[in-house]
């Protein structure tokens, strides 16, 4: 179940006000009995010990109607409730006037709240759920106990003060209600701004908008958040950017392994074996010095569009375009047994390719070249080189020059193999050569064996 942020807070926020307004009542009410306990204890104490006094005398000879008239005195004073008079055998002698009795005359108390006795013996008694306080005081004659007389006096002006109290904090619980609102209608709005541009964005994201969300007026969480969530975004970016530059010259999955995998990138070096296969127009100088630089392009663009899909499909990276030529490597970022059967299965496609199109060119009238082809398999030095200005994750060495000699000596449509590359290749995926020959390369002392495809 989906529950607005505004709800929550206001939830929150009335739950805290309730739980406080309610242990403030309650901690009020507590001290407030307290208090009006002292105070009623205090206003009438002095009272409940002139009458002990009064009433030894009468209480010594059981004059009933001199006790009737010391107690009959207080039968309208606001607050009494009853008046009682024991004997010494704690029988009771007399009690104030019936219609102010709370309850029937008996010795046991229960439900006291608090119970004090003083160095006179008056003990006091704040009684709650009755509603009253009692003091009771012992009449004596000449230190001589001659019974006791019992004061209950009501709580109404403890009630009352509650009930101000009460109606003090219903006022306040009120006002701080709707202070709640307004204040969790403009948190909630502040924070749910953010949260909501943080959705949208992410929901853009999703669908390739990197537009950074504008931080908050006000420096707090929700801006480090919408800091952090533009960051992330403009790494996704860069990631996404570098991603579709990598595709451009590598397959995407060794894109995606380079990207994933970062440590197989040698940033400083390192040797590593590869497949190198090197592609040149025949006779290019003389087709682009007869031809407008227009149509030069466009003769290039086509012949690459071409076959460079085919490079990505065999797992091949493009690591150099040299005009009219391609550097292609197989083993970037790491070497695999079957790159070199994949290069020479690349190396036939793109001849097929390559046919096909020339002759749909020819058909248009468009001019069309023919390549030639050099692979060798060998070690190398992988890794960026370059100037600090400008570097190149390449490879360099022997295995590249001689995989150039080897493109060098190839007629149009030839593929030639080094002999080295030829026994890397198991001997049922091996393609029937329609020659084998030997040449010297030029930097080389001995000459090598190729194979013509």
């Amino acid at each position: 179940m989906r529950i607005s942020l505004f709800f929550k807070i206001f939830g929150l926020s009335l739950a805290v006000l309730g739980v406080s307004l309610g242990l403030g009542t309650l901690l009020l009410e507590r001290s407030m009995l307290f208090e009006t306990s002292r105070q009623i204890e205090s206003d009438n104490i002095l009272l409940v010990r002139e009458l002990s006094r009064a009433l030894a005398l009468p209480l010594l000879k059981n004059d009933r109607l001199a006790i009737e008239d010391n107690i009959g005195v207080f039968e309208d004073t606001k607050g009494v409730l009853d008046i009682r008079v024991y004997d010494r055998n704690g029988n009771l002698a007399e009690d104030l006037s019936t219609h102010h009795r709370t309850e029937t005359p008996q010795r046991k108390q229960s439900n006291f709240a608090r119970v004090t006795e003083n160095s006179e013996g008056i003990t006091f008694t704040a009684i709650p759920s009755r509603r009253l306080f009692r003091l009771r005081a012992p009449v004596r004659f000449q230190r001589i106990p001659v019974g006791a007389v019992e004061l209950s006096v009501s709580d109404s002006s403890y009630r009352e003060v509650k009930r101000k109290i009460l109606q003090t904090f219903l006022l306040l619980g009120g006002g701080s209600a709707l202070l709640a609102l307004a204040g969790s209608l403009f948190l909630a709005a502040f924070i749910s701004r953010p949260v909501r541009d943080l959705r949208n964005a992410t929901e853009r994201l999703a669908k390739g908008d990197f537009t950074p969300v504008p931080p908050p007026l006000l420096a707090d969480e929700t801006s480090d958040l919408v800091l952090a969530f533009n960051r992330m975004a403009e790494g996704i970016l860069h990631k996404d950017l570098l991603e579709k530059a990598l595709v451009r010259y590598v397959s995407r999955d060794v894109a995606e392994s380079l990207i994933g995998h970062p440590e197989l990138i040698h940033l400083g070096g390192a040797r590593q074996e590869a497949v190198i296969l090197f592609c040149d127009i025949r006779n290019f100088t003389r087709l682009s010095s007869r031809l407008p630089p227009e149509e030069v392009v466009e003769v290039l663009n086509s012949y690459f569009d071409a076959f460079i899909d085919l490079v990505f499909k065999y797992r091949g990276s493009v690591n150099n375009i040299m005009g009219d030529g391609l550097m292609i490597v197989f083993g970037i970022p790491e070497y695999l047994p079957d790159h070199p059967e994949l290069a020479v299965e690349c190396a036939l496609s793109m001849r097929e390719a390559i046919e096909a199109l020339s002759k749909e060119r020819m058909e248009e009238g468009k001019p069309h070249v023919e390549f030639g082809f050099g692979l060798h398999v060998g070690s190398g030095i992988l890794g960026n080189i370059g100037s600090r200005a400008r570097m190149e994750y390449t490879i360099v060495g022997e295995t590249v020059n001689l995989a150039s000699r080897i493109e060098q000596e190839a007629a149009p449509g030839e593929i030639l193999l080094s002999d080295h590359l030829w026994e890397r290749i198991p001997e049922r995926s091996r393609p029937k050569p329609s020659v084998s020959r030997t040449f010297l390369p030029k930097g080389l002392d001995q000459p090598i064996r190729i194979h013509v495809l």
